[in-house]
C-alpha cells in the first residue's frame, strides 16, 4: 500500500504531515470525499460562502488529485 498525504486548503494551506496509507486510487478519492464533508460539516454553519479543497500528494509529493466544495446560501 502507498502512503498519501491529504493537505487541507480552507484559506490557508494546512499540510498533512502523517498521510494514510491507501491501497487503490478509489480509496484514495474515497478518503478525500470523506474527509471533505468532515471539514465542511465544522466550517459551513457558520458561512454563507465558502470554498475548501483537500489537495492529495503521493509519498514523493507529486498531486494526484484536489476536492474541491463550493458552498453557498442565496437569499431571494
Amino acid at each position: 500500500m502507498a502512503r498519501y498525504y491529504f493537505d487541507t486548503h480552507n484559506g490557508k494551506l494546512v499540510r498533512d504531515d502523517v498521510g494514510i496509507e491507501c491501497d487503490s486510487f478509489q480509496s484514495v478519492r474515497a478518503q478525500a470525499a470523506a474527509g471533505l464533508a468532515d471539514f465542511a460539516r465544522d466550517i459551513v454553519p457558520s458561512a454563507k460562502w465558502r470554498e475548501m479543497a483537500i489537495r492529495v500528494r503521493d509519498d514523493q509529493g507529486k498531486p494526484v488529485m484536489q476536492a474541491i466544495l463550493r458552498f453557498e446560501i442565496r437569499q431571494p
